[in-house]
């Protein structure tokens, strides 16, 4: 049952929509201060798992997980987690933030384009694969000037590759996820994909000579890492998780489209008034490629779907258990 929106869910909706879409520019001030990529991203998991246990602890939530839900969430994890959200933080070393949080606002389109010729999964109907197509136009009109050499630079193209990996690999977490929920409440879950990911990820940086690094660090980069720690991964996850207990799901979901846009105006304030080094201009193509993007996934995250062509067995063995939920991968 939903709740009138008073001014504690009106505070819950701010945080996800503005926190959430800045950690696309916290992690670019992260890596402008030389922040390296597995040692950032390991420890922003790592801290941020172990503050969600801490706090569902004090909640009283159950920690112990079976060996199904173990497994399930330290592979959903790698997926998410150490592909999805460590190859954002690969990407943004090569692209602006904005740009790569427009490429990451597809992911509702291809999890959706997944789900239509996976059995056992809903399938899109009309609606739902027009905004599919309307979406990965908007994609490709973002790409455009790129593609036919309008501006842009050759690096960026390893840049957009590594998040558009980066988005398959968040896809195949997610409906990992789906396919085999887990009977862990959602914080406690995501807690330990955050310690599992976290922990591969710091052994990544010690394997990759990342940990000298670290004796440069400057004020800046500890800042951005203590924001995504405590805003980007504890705060806004939090909300998330409340709105959804308190209203409608398909109001929750207008994140998908809200995050990238506040990307993008923050990505061009933050080079405008100099904190970063360089500036994220927001020109004609950008505006339109998103503006397309959004529509699309609107139309796709709020369409009805179909029901799957094959039923599977779990489905009918009972529905109480539910899949972990996740930040996005910024």
């Amino acid at each position: 049952m939903s709740r009138p929106f008073d001014f504690k869910t009106v505070l819950a909706f701010l945080a996800m929509y503005i926190i959430w879409g800045s950690t696309y520019l916290a992690i670019r001030i992260g890596l402008e201060h030389d922040m390296p990529p597995a040692l950032f991203t390991g420890m922003r998991l790592t801290l941020a798992g172990l503050i969600l246990l801490t706090f569902a602890r004090w909640r009283g939530w159950r920690l112990r997980l079976s060996r199904h839900d173990l497994v399930t969430v330290s592979v959903v994890g790698v997926f998410l987690l150490c592909g999805g959200m460590y190859f954002t933080v690969l990407a943004e070393q090569y692209i602006p933030s904005s740009l790569s949080a427009l490429v990451v606002a597809v992911i509702p389109l291809w999890v959706a384009a997944a789900e239509g010729v996976l059995p056992g999964m809903d399938r899109p109907t009309a609606r739902g694969v027009a905004g599919l197509f309307i979406g990965f136009a908007g994609l490709g009109l973002l790409m455009w000037p790129r593609i036919t050499g309008i501006h842009g630079s050759g690096v960026e193209w390893l840049g957009v590759g590594l998040q558009i990996l980066a988005t398959w690999l968040w896809t195949t977490g997610s409906l990992i996820s789906r396919r085999r929920p887990v009977k862990a409440h959602a914080v406690v879950a995501t807690g330990y994909e955050m310690l599992v990911a976290g922990a591969i990820l710091l052994g990544v940086g010690v394997v990759l000579g990342e940990v000298p690094r670290m004796s440069g660090i400057s004020a800046g980069g500890v800042w951005a890492l203590a924001y995504l720690v405590i805003f980007g991964s504890c705060v806004a996850f939090t909300s998330f998780v409340w709105l959804l207990s308190t209203v409608p799901t398909s109001k929750v979901m207008t994140y998908t489209y809200v995050n990238p846009v506040v990307a993008v105006f923050l990505g061009w304030a933050a080079g405008t008034v100099g904190l970063i080094v360089s500036p994220e201009p927001v020109d004609a193509w950008v505006i339109a490629g998103m503006s397309i993007i959004v529509i699309g996934v609107a139309l796709t995250t709020t369409a009805p779907t179909r029901p799957p062509r094959v039923r599977p067995a779990e489905r009918d063995l009972g529905t109480a258990a539910k899949p972990a939920l996740s930040e996005p991968p910024a």
